[in-house]
């Protein structure tokens, strides 16, 4: 999956004007992911005045489908919803595996931005960094981390 923003949210709103609108309905759901990834509405209004602006320049990357957005946020919450245990280690092991794969400085600094909107900013360095020692490899990627795992290298 290509990601459209440097964090989820701002992949979310990527998502939302993939037909150059939003709707009302598209806005709750943003709201929705909003809760989830724990923004603050002062951290969600700054993000979204960026991404405004590059509208307005021209330069905004825009989602392609209708379904898009609902079903990343369902990934979204789905992921922060489970026991932490089990989104930490899927953390651990996407660092451990880009670690293994060959990390670029690039690849570590957008990934790390992106899971720390996620609140896995920290076991995803322990992975990367062995932390705790080796993990096992990340066998599939949940569609959260996806775009992630994509800046990575690890879908190509």
């Amino acid at each position: 999956m290509q990601a459209f923003g440097n964090t989820p949210f701002e992949h979310a709103l990527a998502l939302a004007w993939f037909d150059n609108r939003l709707t009302a309905t598209e806005f709750r759901q943003l709201d929705t992911l909003q809760t989830s990834l724990g923004i603050s509405d002062e951290e969600r209004a700054s993000i979204e005045a960026d991404y405004e602006n590059r509208l307005v320049e021209g330069t905004a990357l825009r989602g392609n489908e209708a379904n898009s957005l609902a079903e990343w946020i369902d990934a979204v919450r789905a992921l922060t919803g489970v026991h932490d245990d089990v989104s930490r280690v899927l953390a651990r092991r996407l660092g451990s595996t880009a670690l293994r794969t060959g990390l670029t400085r690039d690849g570590w600094k957008s990934a790390n931005t992106w899971m720390e909107q996620l609140g896995l900013g920290q076991p995803f360095a322990e992975g990367c960094w062995l932390v705790g020692g080796p993990v096992p490899a990340l066998n599939a990627v949940p569609l959260a981390l996806a775009p992630a795992a994509g800046s990575l290298g690890l879908l190509d």
